[in-house]
C-alpha cells in the first residue's frame, strides 16, 4: 500500500498539465540514472576490473574470428 506521502505527490501530480508531468518524469528518470553511470565509471577506471577485461578479451581472441570470412 501506497504511503501517505506517496498519495499527496500522486494527488498533486494530477494537478500538472502533461508538460509539466513529462519534465517531473525525465528528471525522475534522471536521478535513477545516475548511481548507475556513476558507478559504471567507477568500474572502469578500477585497475583490478581493467586487468579483468584484458584477461578476458585475450581468453576470447582467437574465437572472435570464429566464422567470420572475408568475402
Amino acid at each position: 500500500m501506497a504511503s501517505k506521502h506517496l498519495l499527496e505527490i500522486e494527488r498533486a501530480i494530477a494537478t500538472l498539465s502533461s508538460r509539466e508531468k513529462l519534465w517531473l518524469l525525465e528528471r525522475i528518470a534522471r536521478q535513477l540514472r545516475e548511481p548507475d553511470e556513476v558507478e559504471l565509471s567507477n568500474m572502469a577506471s578500477d585497475l583490478a576490473i581493467q586487468a579483468e577485461i584484458i584477461a578476458i578479451e585475450q581468453e576470447f581472441a582467437l574465437t572472435e574470428m570464429d566464422g567470420l570470412q572475408s568475402a
